[in-house]
Formats: structure tokens, C-alpha cells, sequence
């Protein structure tokens, strides 16, 4: 009896699913220029023409290799990097434990090694070019280019010298801000007491603000008076206007490149003048919508978050009406019910959604397909459908004639194309003959 029974489990297996592919849970196929291997969620291993990728149960840990490059990344604390896997003297590299442990190579060829909060150096962090710290935040010094700067008891005490620059803070009690030819800005008993006086050509003039009370700016193209800062602003220039009665619920804004006028939090639209780039809210943060121009395209997105999403891409033709401009693709989702996408000839509809955001390839690559329990794809005329996985497949090719169906893969099932007919029962009996002939 248990042989019978371990005999049926073998056939099902063997018959319900094709080979190569136990869905969702398995996968082996061949990709465009590459291959796809998949034991869901636990590992995956993606090859494209110029490197690959794997996943191990993701996010947990994932590895890239990419041109002369290769990556690596635990949850979000543990980073390695090669920048250069072809240059086996000196290669830039990068191994990080956030925030404790950094250890690598910089451009330049220089080593470096930090463990925080005691002691060492960092390169090419936080837009550093260089930092160092000794019991941080006892004492640390930075360098972004040929500026320097150096903290006591951050950010208590900070000093920075550079090209023209000059910096200097016992904080919240004084600081002063120089950049030669441009500016000179202090501050007395933080945020109670700012100032500031500009020297750009054209635009010379002073600023100060007396925290919570008042502020006054005057420059030769703008003028500029707070009141409750930063609540009410009224700015009046040459190249800006600017309202906020109080800031952030009314704001108005007007200059060279765009326009702002916000009701916060009712109603919300930036728009720039070209007119290619225009967002929008309403009853923020829950409806947005706007458009924005890439290269070639201009996008439209409207989004009820976190339910709705929408985009649509058309071509741009100034010639043309926005609405009669040719659409390149289209994407909707109700998360977390169902999506859509089409790009040319090509869509495809699946039900269920559970992640928010559109096609995260990790995502894509590991979990999608344990809770896609519908899906309906038309790539080039060739329409294919998947329900509950592995229980119900079809496939048909109306152009040509062809289609077929299948019940767990086999137990019952169908395919006809322009030559034969075919009936398979219980996964290995077949029954058929040529089209035009007996079957």
C-alpha cells in the first residue's frame, strides 16, 4: 500500500509538472542572453550577458556581478563591494558593517579602516571624501576635496577651512559662515539670532531673522520680510515671488522656472513653466498626480497611496495635442489585489499584488510568484494563462490557429496546432492524430 501510494506521488510529480519547472517554487529556463534557476524563496540565480546575480532567501543576502564589478549586500548593515575585479593589485573595494565596522580601498589606491564609535578612517562616505573620529563624537575631522573640517564634541564644537572657505561653530551659542566674494552668515544662540551678508554681483544685500518674532532680507533684485518665522514669509523680487500665510499651509510661489501654489493640506500644484513637469496633490498624502518629461517621453502618474497606482509614458510631439501623442506604455496596480502592464505588443495581468512597488526586480525574481495566483500574458498575439499556479494553464496563438490547455499539468489536457490534435489523460496518456486525418 505505501508503494502504490509513493507510486502515485512520483507520477503526479513527474506528470502534472513539465520538466525543468515546479512552479512556483522551482523554476530553470532561459532567459533573453542569459539564464534563470529558482528554489523559491530560498535561492535564485539570474545570468545575463554581462554578469549575474543571486539571492539568497532576499532580502537576507544578495550577490551582483556586473562588468568589472561585483557587490554584495546582508539586510541593510553588511556591504562589500569591487569596484575593479580585473585589477588584482589595487582594486577599489568596500567592506562595510553599518555602523560598526568599514574597511576598504578608495580610488586613489589608499587603504583605510574604521570601528565605530572608537577610532579610524572612512573614504567615500556621506559625501566625504575622507573621515576620521577618535571616540566619536569626542573628536572627528572630514575632507570633501581640499576642504577640512575638524570637530570637538559634535556637533558642539567644528572648525573648516578650505579654497576660500571658512567655518567656525561653538553650537547652539555662535557660528560664522564665510565663502569668499559670495557670503558672510552667522548665528548667536541658535536659532534665536541669524544673519548674513551676500556679495553676488548684481544681487549684493543683507538677511537677519530674530527667532520666533521677526526676520528682514534685502538684496538689489528681492525683498523679503518673516513674521512668527518661519510661519509667514512675504518675498517680492525680480525673479521670485513668495507667499506663506502660514508656511506649510498656504504657499505661493512664483519665479524664472515654476510655479507653487499649495492649500496644505487640501490641495496642493507645481508646475514649471515648459509645462513638461507638473505634480499635484490632494488631501495629501493620499492623492498625487502629475507629469514629468525623460528624454523622449513624457510620463503621466496619477497615485491614491497605497492602494493606486498609474502610469502611462507617450511619445513627445510638440506638434500634437498631449492626448493624441502616440502611447509606448501603460502600468496600473490596486495594491494589493492586482496589476497591469503593457509595453508595445506585450501585457501582462496578474492577481495577487502584495508589494507596493512596481516591479522590484528581487521581488520579481523571488516572491511574485508564490502569491500570483492569476495571470494572463499577450506577448506578440501569443496569450498565455495561469490559475492557481499549476492547476489550470492555457495557451492560444489565434493568428496561427494553435492553442492548448492543461489541468495540473496533465491530468487533463489539450494542444492543437495546424497539423494534430492531442488529449492527454492522466498525465502519460496520449490520444491524437494529424488534423486533416482519423484521431
Amino acid at each position: 500500500m505505501k508503494k502504490t501510494a509513493l507510486l502515485l506521488c512520483m507520477v503526479f510529480v513527474a506528470g502534472a509538472l513539465p520538466a525543468g519547472t515546479l512552479f512556483p517554487l522551482y523554476a530553470n529556463v532561459a532567459t533573453n542572453g542569459g539564464t534563470f534557476f529558482a528554489v523559491r524563496p530560498f535561492y535564485s540565480h539570474a545570468t545575463v550577458p554581462e554578469g549575474e546575480i543571486r539571492d539568497y532567501l532576499w532580502p537576507l543576502y544578495s550577490r551582483k556581478e556586473f562588468k568589472e564589478e561585483a557587490a554584495s549586500r546582508a539586510l541593510i548593515f553588511w556591504f562589500t563591494h569591487n569596484f575593479e575585479k580585473s585589477n588584482q593589485n589595487d582594486p577599489r573595494i568596500r567592506r562595510w558593517l553599518l555602523p560598526v565596522y568599514f574597511q576598504g580601498r578608495d580610488a586613489a589606491g589608499e587603504n583605510y579602516f574604521a570601528l565605530f564609535p572608537f577610532g579610524g578612517t572612512i573614504h567615500e562616505f556621506l559625501g566625504r571624501d575622507e573621515i576620521s573620529f577618535v571616540f566619536f563624537p569626542v573628536y572627528a575631522r572630514s575632507r570633501i576635496n581640499e576642504v577640512k573640517t575638524t570637530s570637538v564634541l559634535w556637533p558642539v564644537i567644528s572648525h573648516t577651512r578650505g579654497d576660500g572657505i571658512a567655518r567656525d561653530r561653538v553650537f547652539p551659542f555662535y557660528g560664522q559662515s564665510s565663502l569668499a566674494g559670495k557670503y558672510d552668515k552667522k548665528f548667536v544662540l541658535w536659532p534665536f539670532w541669524t544673519s548674513a551678508e551676500y556679495y553676488y554681483p548684481g544681487n549684493e544685500g543683507s538677511a537677519w531673522i530674530l527667532f520666533p518674532l521677526y526676520g528682514r532680507a534685502k538684496t538689489e533684485i528681492e525683498s523679503t520680510h518673516w513674521i512668527v518665522p518661519p510661519f509667514f514669509r512675504f518675498t517680492d523680487g525680480e525673479k521670485q515671488d513668495k507667499v506663506y500665510c502660514p508656511w506649510p499651509f498656504f504657499q505661493r510661489v512664483t519665479d524664472e522656472r515654476c510655479s507653487k501654489l499649495y492649500v496644505w493640506p487640501v490641495w496642493g500644484r507645481r508646475e514649471y513653466h515648459r509645462g513638461e513637469d507638473r505634480r499635484t496633490f490632494f488631501l495629501w498624502p493620499v492623492f498625487f498626480s502629475g507629469r514629468q518629461k525623460e528624454a523622449d517621453l513624457i510620463y503621466i502618474r496619477h497615485r491614491v497611496v497605497p492602494v493606486f497606482f498609474f502610469e502611462k509614458s507617450v511619445l513627445c510631439d510638440e506638434t500634437v495635442a498631449l492626448d493624441e501623442c502616440p502611447e509606448v506604455s501603460r502600468y496600473w496596480h490596486v495594491w494589493p489585489l492586482m496589476s497591469h502592464r503593457r509595453t508595445g505588443t506585450s501585457s501582462r495581468f496578474r492577481l495577487l499584488e502584495l508589494w507596493p512597488v512596481r516591479d522590484t526586480p528581487p521581488v520579481e525574481r523571488n516572491w511574485a510568484p508564490l502569491w500570483t495566483l492569476y495571470r494572463r500574458t499577450d506577448d506578440a498575439g501569443t496569450i498565455s494563462t495561469d490559475t492557481l499556479w499549476f492547476l489550470w494553464h492555457s495557451e492560444k496563438k489565434p493568428a496561427d490557429g494553435e492553442k492548448e490547455w492543461s489541468l495540473l499539468r496533465g491530468l487533463a489536457a489539450y494542444k492543437k496546432d495546424t497539423e494534430n490534435r492531442q488529449v492527454r489523460l492522466l498525465w502519460f496518456l496520449r490520444f491524437g492524430g494529424k488534423e486533416t486525418g482519423t484521431e
